[in-house]
Formats: C-alpha cells, sequence, structure tokens
C-alpha cells in the first residue's frame, strides 16, 4: 500500500489546518537549531573602601535574554555562606546579556569570595568565579 496513495483526497479544509499548524511551529520555536546550552559565565572584582570594607562588582556574561531564556538567580558567597542574592524572573530580567551588580562586603580576615549564576533553562555556571579579600589587599 503506497503512503501517498490517498493523497488527492485530502481535503482543502484539512490542508489549510495542517499547513496552518506547520507554520505555527515554526513561528513559535524557529527553524530547527543545533542544542547550544549557555550557562553563564561569571567574573567577581572588588575595590577597597575604607577600613575593613570592600566594594564587590560581579559581571555576569549570558548568551540569550528573553521572556523564555535569562538568569534567574545570581548567589555571591563569601567563605561558603551567601552573602547576597539577586533574583531575577521572566518580567523582571536581567537588563542585557552582560551585565554587572554590586554589593558591599565587610571582612575581618581572608576571605574567599565566590560567585553562581543560574540559567533558567541550562542551570548554574560550573566555574564559580574566585577571590581573596584580605585586610589590605584582593588577589584572585
Amino acid at each position: 500500500m503506497d503512503v501517498f496513495e490517498n493523497c488527492h483526497r485530502i481535503s482543502r479544509r484539512c490542508f489549510v489546518r495542517r499547513l496552518a499548524t506547520v507554520g505555527i511551529s515554526f513561528a513559535i520555536g524557529g527553524l530547527p537549531k543545533p542544542a547550544l546550552a549557555n550557562v553563564p559565565t561569571v567574573a567577581i572584582d572588588a575595590t577597597k573602601l575604607e577600613g575593613n570594607e570592600f566594594e564587590v562588582t560581579v559581571n555576569i556574561f549570558h548568551k540569550g535574554n528573553n521572556i523564555f531564556h535569562y538568569v534567574d538567580k545570581v548567589v555571591l558567597f563569601a567563605d561558603g555562606e551567601e552573602v547576597k542574592v539577586w533574583k531575577y524572573s521572566w518580567r523582571r530580567r536581567p537588563e542585557s546579556e552582560n551585565f554587572s551588580a554590586k554589593t558591599k562586603v565587610s571582612v575581618t580576615q581572608k576571605t574567599v569570595l565566590s560567585l553562581v549564576a543560574n540559567c533558567n533553562l541550562h542551570g548554574e555556571n560550573k566555574d564559580k568565579g574566585r577571590l581573596v579579600l584580605s585586610l589590605g589587599s584582593v588577589s584572585k
């Protein structure tokens, strides 16, 4: 039995529905693309302020920033403890694919800062970003 044997019997209405379904599928998903998992990349920098206080700048680089694909959470850790959390949603996304945020951190001893950024589709970065703060200096 030939698969196309009954093709001439498809009604115009059925054909239009099938064509519309295919068109809508391409409009929503676009043309098929290779799957490129894109987890965020992070970097930490700090500037010494007065006393034992530092201004810490976190930089996040992530390809894709739209309502379906964005960084939804950034967490700064000091010696493994959460210091600051930035949360984002599809309505309140980061301003661009590459963005920065700042916070102040006080240290009383040598402290290791690390950073985790999470993509809502692809998960968190494996390279946590690392910066060492001591009372007199900043080192990577």
